[in-house]
């Protein structure tokens, strides 16, 4: 009966302590949450960082939530010592546990981004998970875009990206990813990027495409086409379309939806030279036709052969650029690592050739499967 009693009083006593809970109201009115972070350099080297930032207001007298944007510019030698500024003009405590998005503008990116990572991934108050953009254009016109807008920066890209994430033509990274891709061989890796638009009445962010980064440096750009090409080989779409000449009306086009890919890989190492073997199956939907067609076996035949030629053409083209400037976008001494580790050959990409077979498999139309 005692011990029984002594543990009801350890229990009354314990249970307090492992009732903690989050901010409090007074608490969060002391806070300002960051959503994004842009790293950016000045002419003279500093580190040049503005913290996008929304100030939320939570009163007990009311039950609506309240929330006012701020964006801070901080410059230091270092990123941390742009922190440390930003903090110098702060009557708030930054908070950085909802972070969306990590930007680096294209100068910053060309001079090496390798600070910045070594800030965030050493640094606590940093996230891991957000992901990871290069912006082409000015600063300032991005901050007054959102501005106008009124949506948080870091908020408006993660909900971007999440509605693209099937879209062949855009890439995406967040910082774990690079982490642990900055260790392989090779230390190649492609970051998605991020551009203003002019729309039909006003400016939009979009994104689209895909930023080379070799050893933490900017080497190249993807465009939105490089990107279809990219992600075909690499086995990244399971959406998306293609576009092919009408040819029974030569005004027109004939969309097909791609429906779903697969990419078989093999790399064969063989006399001092490399093949990297793609064979890809993509399944496909008749969507859209222009002008006027009669879909027959000639007409199907003729889009899957003609198709079929013109994406191993582009392809081809593009694994060429790359090996042309000795970018190994495409993973070869990784595989070349794995496949033969006693091996050991500098610039493997410029001793590769590339063996591509494409199937094109139509199902039928976008609405009834095997309609043909």
């Amino acid at each position: 009966m005692k011990l029984k009693n002594f543990f009801k009083i350890l229990s009354i006593v314990f249970l307090p302590l492992l009732l903690v809970g989050c901010f409090n109201y007074r608490d969060i009115n002391k806070v300002s949450f960051c959503t994004s972070i842009i790293f950016d350099t000045d002419d003279f080297g500093r580190a040049v960082v503005y913290v996008d930032c929304v100030k939320p207001y939570r009163s007990t007298n009311e039950s609506s939530d309240k929330g006012k944007r701020i964006i801070y510019k901080g410059i230091g030698k270092t990123g941390l010592e742009a922190l440390r500024d930003i903090n110098l003009a702060s009557s708030y405590e930054l908070n950085y546990t909802q972070n969306r998005a990590y930007i680096f503008t294209e100068k910053a990116a060309k001079d090496g981004v390798k600070k910045y990572i070594d800030l965030i991934n050493n640094s606590q108050e940093f996230q891991i998970k957000p992901d990871l953009f290069v912006y082409y254009g000015e600063v300032d016109d991005l901050l007054k875009i959102t501005s106008s807008d009124e949506e948080y920066l870091g908020l408006y890209l993660e909900e971007l990206v999440h509605k693209n994430k099937r879209n062949p033509r855009a890439m995406r990274a967040n910082i774990n990813d690079y982490l642990s891709a900055s260790v392989k061989p090779g230390s190649t890796y492609i970051i998605g990027s991020i551009e203003i638009r002019e729309d039909a009445l006003d400016k939009k962010i979009e994104i689209g495409g895909g930023s080379v980064m070799q050893d933490g440096i900017l080497v190249n750009r993807i465009n939105s086409r490089e990107a279809m090409s990219y992600n075909l080989l690499m086995d990244n779409v399971t959406k998306g379309t293609l576009e092919i000449t009408n040819p029974q009306d030569e005004n027109g086009f004939i969309t097909l939806e791609i429906l779903g890919n697969t990419t078989g890989s093999k790399l064969k190492y063989e006399d001092d030279k490399i093949t990297l073997i793609k064979d890809l199956k993509i399944r496909v939907a008749i969507t859209e036709i222009q002008g006027e067609a009669i879909v027959n076996k000639e007409l199907l035949d003729y889009i899957k052969v003609a198709k079929e030629k013109e994406v191993e053409s582009y392809l081809l083209s593009s694994f060429q650029k790359y090996k042309e400037e000795g970018i190994d976008v495409f993973e070869i001494e990784r595989l070349l690592d794995i496949n033969y580790p006693k091996i050991t050959i500098e610039n493997p990409i410029s001793k590769t050739e590339l063996d591509v077979k494409v199937d094109i498999i139509i199902e039928g139309t976008g609405r009834v499967k095997n309609s043909l």
